[in-house]
């Protein structure tokens, strides 16, 4: 499962977010977890998937 990294515009402070591509795609509301603003943005940074099987 993805998790993706949104900004906060309000504290300009980073909040990951693990959720599925199709809930994504669906516009999910993130709420950053430091001020508990939902004025995000996504962050196009660093991306990480992780999986529930070995990957070799």
């Amino acid at each position: 499962m993805p998790v993706y990294e949104y900004l906060c515009h309000d504290c300009k402070k980073l909040t990951e977010v693990k959720t599925s591509f199709e809930e994504k795609e669906k516009g999910l509301t993130v709420k950053c977890e430091h001020c508990g603003s939902t004025n995000m943005k996504q962050y196009f940074g660093n991306m990480t998937v992780t999986a529930n099987f070995p990957l070799h």
